[in-house]
């Protein structure tokens, strides 16, 4: 495999992480997933750093996909 494939699939799936873990901690869960957050000793996060993770996770899904369309030339 080319390094440039392999480097483009992992951007794809830690692009897709972050967008998962912003969804799963989102401030505009609903009040069960908030407690449930809360019993759990996991947290929700502010609206700001929500928008600002969901938008990197795009960013470095996109950048995963241009370099794997790259190389696939």
């Amino acid at each position: 495999m080319k390094s440039g494939l392999i480097r483009g699939l992992v951007l794809v799936l830690v692009g897709g992480f972050v967008i998962y873990w912003a969804i799963t901690h989102s401030p505009k869960a609903g009040l069960g997933q908030i407690i449930n957050n809360e019993l759990s000793g996991s947290y929700t996060m502010s609206s700001g750093s929500y928008y600002a993770s969901l938008i990197a996770g795009a960013i470095l899904g996109l950048l995963g996909l241009l370099r794997v369309y790259k190389s696939m030339k």
